[in-house]
């Protein structure tokens, strides 16, 4: 982690909020469950606010508070936390499909949270611990979907 400027660090979370409507968009395509496929269309639309807050912070820096900011702790329940990942094929079912897309939310939020810890003072480490606790949320919900869907009918 050179240093980053503030250009470079939304560029950089722009381009995984994209990754992450990708992976939920296609997601819906591999569902069958109708509650399902409208909990990733929920994902898909918290993740194109992001993008679309941080587009905006791209034009007016002033708007990064925006980004992500949670007033609330969110728990990270670490269901799949040590769960085998797994791929994410054209054939992969739902139960594949939540572990490797929770794995990604922990991944990322980890990522935000290096860069959150390395400029804690400035406006960049802000924006990345409000970024951190939303891909938190994100891990959490897909927790919660993981135990009702897949652990339910264990």
């Amino acid at each position: 982690m050179a240093d980053w400027t503030l250009e470079k660090a939304l560029s950089l979370a722009l381009s995984m909020e994209k990754e992450s409507i990708g992976l939920y968009t296609s997601a819906q395509e591999r569902v069958i469950n109708p509650g399902s496929r409208q909990f990733l269309k929920e994902l898909v639309v918290e993740e194109e606010r992001h993008r679309d807050n941080i587009l905006q912070a791209m034009e007016d820096p002033s708007k990064i508070g925006e980004i992500g900011a949670l007033d609330t702790k969110i728990q990270d329940l670490k269901i799949v936390d040590d769960l085998e990942p797994t791929s994410l094929s054209a054939e992969a079912d739902y139960q594949e499909i939540l572990i490797y897309a929770a794995k990604r939310e922990k991944a990322t939020h980890d990522f935000y949270m290096k860069f959150a810890k390395k400029y804690r003072e400035s406006q960049i480490g802000r924006m990345f611990a409000n970024l951190a606790k939303e891909e938190l949320k994100h891990k959490y919900r897909l927790e919660i979907e993981y135990d009702d869907v897949i652990l339910w009918q264990m």
